[in-house]
């Protein structure tokens, strides 16, 4: 199995009440210092969850419970499936050696997996844990940052149990199929290629596109 290893590199970590220093850290300690870590961190809520997200994150658009997050380095796709905590549902992911790096996710009550897929020179980044889902496709020079980002925020959410259930008793939980593939990986897609190319283009799109509507998170 690979693992990429980024350049030095110092990062604080907040956890809790606490601060964590990185430096050149692999996939494993960054899943056991920041994605197992019990923290009451938040600075986002919306109908349903909250969680924590990185300064100097904005998020750029939101579809019912889900979210296009965006920093200065990348951009992110949150997906949370509220029926699948609800009644929660687990599912199994099998560990693909073949790929740049698979793991399946467990601590206390929470599962997920991560499959990152070398794709020419970027990296098509999956993690899904506690019922909430994140994707993001980067540049090498940025994979790092991408898992640290993706592990605190997954680290963070947040379910609002009350608001879920009133919801769902008054059908007011909407059924897409992006929150019933969360625990599908998308390398399993025969349209994977493809779903990467329009998720690229989506990307650049983006990036060159004027900030338009975009919703401001407390530091």
């Amino acid at each position: 199995m690979k693992k990429y290893i980024g350049l030095a590199l110092i990062l604080f970590l907040l956890t809790g009440c606490s601060i964590h220093r990185v430096e050149e850290e692999s996939f494993e300690s960054i899943i056991d210092t920041v994605l197992y870590k019990d923290t009451t961190l938040y600075n986002t809520s919306f109908d349903g969850y909250k969680l924590y997200l990185p300064r100097g994150s904005t998020v750029e658009e939101k579809k019912e419970y889900n979210l296009e997050i965006k920093n200065n380095k990348n951009i992110y796709y949150l997906y949370v499936d509220t029926i699948s905590y609800y009644y929660k549902t687990i599912v199994d992911h099998d560990i693909d050696n073949n790929i740049f790096y698979s793991k399946n996710l467990s601590y206390k009550n929470s599962y997920g997996y991560i499959d990152i897929t070398e794709i020419g020179d970027k990296y098509f980044l999956e993690m899904m844990y506690n019922y909430t889902k994140i994707e993001t496709y980067v540049e090498k020079k940025y994979l790092q940052d991408a898992f640290l980002d993706t592990c605190r925020m997954l680290s963070t959410i947040k379910f609002n149990d009350s608001a879920i259930s009133y919801k769902l008793s008054n059908r007011e939980l909407v059924t897409t199929t992006d929150e019933f593939s969360i625990f599908k990986s998308k390398k399993k897609d025969d349209n994977f290629l493809k779903y990467v190319e329009k998720y690229d283009r989506y990307e650049n799109n983006n990036q060159t596109a004027q900030d338009q509507d975009i919703i401001e998170t407390e530091d």
